[in-house]
């Protein structure tokens, strides 16, 4: 265990824990930690609008597809819609959830072209603030 204000190879120990995390959930700004997120804050962070890659995906349970196709993907409890950079990803989150699982497929040129924004999460993860199902494809 380490004291806060340690340091390990010249880093604050939060600060290399930040660094070296795989999910990339929080970042030190203005000498605070905050999350990217804000999955358990009140107020919403504004993300910047960036452009996505030309497709990205969204693992869910195949129980919510008739949902999908209705309203398009939602935020649900979150603050914004999460998309994934590649398939294995979108599986990965989905199958945490439930074991019957299918992978969308969101047009986000299409998407983008019509002015759906898109947000930068992290390396492996897009946002938005919703997506019309009219964008969004069952990936066979």
């Amino acid at each position: 265990a380490y004291k806060k204000g340690e340091q390990w190879n010249g880093l604050d120990v939060t600060e290399k824990m930040i660094e070296k995390s795989k999910k990339k959930r929080f970042e030190i700004k203005d000498n605070k930690i905050r999350a990217y997120y804000g999955h358990t804050i009140p107020m919403k962070i504004v993300k910047q609008e960036q452009v996505p890659p030309d497709i990205l995906y969204h693992g869910t349970a195949k129980k919510f597809l008739a949902s999908i196709k209705e309203k398009g993907l939602l935020p649900q409890k979150r603050q914004y819609v999460h998309l994934s950079l590649d398939v294995t990803m979108a599986y990965n989150v989905a199958i945490r959830h439930d074991k019957d699982v299918c992978i969308l497929q969101i047009d986000t040129k299409q998407a983008m072209l019509d002015g759906i924004k898109f947000y930068y999460g992290n390396e492996d993860v897009w946002l938005a603030d919703k997506i019309p199902s009219k964008y969004i494809k069952i990936n066979e």
